[in-house]
């Protein structure tokens, strides 16, 4: 009786109408739980690298202000302006630099002689006011950023194209925007003053060096944006079968990450290519070598540099593998024409602490290595110092089957980081690379010369072999001619190119 009762189309109907409901629902509170805590997971990650990248952008705002800091209160002659200008035009992002005296701007670098009056009390924290426009572009934005000395000092326009890039890369599933004082930027570059915020979640981390905070609101609409683009599928598996469940929850939670998730799909369409930048011999200026530096071609965004991606990807661990692709495209692209290179050529790749936790990186050394046994080559590792590498007995093992290869280790922007000399108390180092900041500096600034001549002296005492990095001028190239470095590199001599310019302008001449 029961069996017939269970079999009756009416019952069959309602069971399975409630087993399509328990289902459902259970598969939406899934997807709506887990949705959210990957929200959560990818607009703090992308609060977490807006506020680095602002950093960075405000970084360039104060080298060169520092760089110009000698000039506050010189005359505004011919060579002050100049020297102001040629700030706007070698620092990245940098729109106008202009000196201030008692409140009062004398010396700009669009304009020359000006006598405008400013007010200091509408810089946030002394040091930044964000701008809807000025006198040139009234409808363009920028942030000014002001270094201040004695009630006299250096205000730096930063445009805010960067800015807006910035919050428009990572504004995918928020409301993000960056916030100085009581003005604030949104995704469309737009400056408001009133907080009309939409309503919803609302998170914010402020900067750790500058008086600025990024803020961002997850709205209704961004939680039911992110569960249709993430879990379409998952909403029309869930109410059909219950079998599928736990297939589209790993599906689901494969397809979480945003920042990291793009990344891993740029690596997977291999968007990251090679630059090569030549490095020449420091006497004779000819090609010996070259740097091999990472670029990302997004196919909506254009060639992505480095500063962008590179510490979400060192964060990750996504670095190792993005480095052993770029060794395998410059040896498959470079391999079969070794015969072509000059003799002892070598090239350079940058690693840090994640490649240190295993024994692979010596595998990809030696499938590079083995590549060129035609005509061969030399390799060379240059240890950034963005993350410290602890010594451990996987890293010395590492260290030592490198230079049994005979892999050399360069130590690469010596003097910016904190752990440049444990490095060369701890590992055996070859090569050490002066950092750019301080060539740049040269014939500008007597520390930095003070340094860069007490690094060649380290170096050479410790027998080490000796990269100026950074060369841009003839000057510079005078300055260190005495010292008679073993090589030179920079963009006097060529900037970075694509492999295939690189060979056609370097290496068939």
């Amino acid at each position: 009786m029961a069996s017939n009762w269970l079999t009756r189309p009416y019952v069959r109907i309602c069971i399975s109408l409630l087993a399509f409901l328990v289902v459902a629902a259970v598969g939406i509170l899934a997807i709506s739980w887990q949705t959210t805590q990957g929200l959560r997971r990818d607009v703090s990650a992308s609060l977490q690298q807006s506020v680095r990248l602002v950093d960075m952008t405000l970084d360039n705002a104060a080298i060169a202000s520092g760089a110009v800091e000698n000039l506050i209160g010189a005359p505004c002659d011919q060579a002050t302006i100049q020297a102001l200008r040629w700030q706007v035009a070698k620092v990245p992002n940098v729109r106008t630099v202009n000196l201030y005296r008692q409140h009062t701007v004398y010396c700009a670098s669009l304009f020359g002689e000006r006598d405008d009056t400013i007010s200091t009390s509408h810089y946030t924290g002394g040091k930044l006011m964000l701008m809807s426009g000025n006198v040139v572009t009234p409808d363009h934005p920028l942030i000014a950023y002001r270094h201040d000395v004695n009630g006299s000092g250096v205000l730096v326009g930063v445009d805010g194209y960067f800015l807006h890039n910035i919050l428009q890369l990572l504004s995918t599933h928020a409301f993000l925007i960056l916030q100085v004082g009581d003005r604030w930027m949104d995704s469309q570059g737009k400056i408001h003053t009133s907080e009309s915020w939409p309503d919803g979640e609302k998170m914010s981390l402020k900067s750790s060096f500058y008086p600025y905070e990024m803020r961002l609101v997850i709205r209704q609409s961004d939680h039911w944006r992110y569960i249709f683009d993430y879990a379409t599928v998952s909403l029309i598996l869930f109410p059909l079968i219950s079998i599928f469940i736990a297939f589209m929850t790993y599906a689901l939670l494969g397809r979480l990450g945003g920042p990291v998730s793009a990344l891993k799909n740029a690596m997977g369409k291999k968007q990251f290519i090679p630059y090569l930048q030549p490095v020449v011999d420091g006497t004779n200026h000819e090609i010996t070598g070259a740097e091999v530096l990472m670029r990302w071609q997004h196919p909506q965004l254009g060639l992505i540099p480095p500063y962008q991606f590179i510490p979400l990807a060192e964060e990750t661990g996504l670095i190792v593998p993005m480095t052993r692709q770029m060794m395998a495209q410059v040896r498959d692209q470079f391999g079969p024409m070794a015969a072509e290179l000059p003799a002892n050529f070598h090239f350079g790749f940058n690693i840090c602490a994640s490649h240190f936790k295993d024994l692979t990186l010596v595998e990809d050394c030696k499938a590079f290595i083995d590549a060129f046994r035609e005509n061969p080559i030399h390799l060379v590792l240059e240890l950034t110092e963005r993350e410290l590498i602890e010594p451990s007995e996987i890293t010395h093992s590492l260290f030592r089957a490198l230079r049994r290869m005979g892999v050399l280790i360069a130590m690469d922007d010596f003097g910016t980081g904190h752990s440049s000399l444990a490095y060369l108390q701890q590992f055996h180092i070859d090569i050490l690379k002066i950092d750019q900041s301080f060539i740049g500096r040269i014939g500008t600034d007597a520390l930095a010369g003070h340094i860069v001549d007490n690094v060649i002296d380290l170096a050479k005492r410790l027998q080490m072999v000796i990269v100026a990095e950074g060369i841009e001028t003839q000057k510079q190239v005078d300055y260190l001619a005495p010292y008679r470095l073993e090589y030179l590199q920079g963009y006097f001599f060529g900037k970075p190119a694509d492999p295939s310019e690189f060979i056609e302008k370097w290496i068939r001449l």
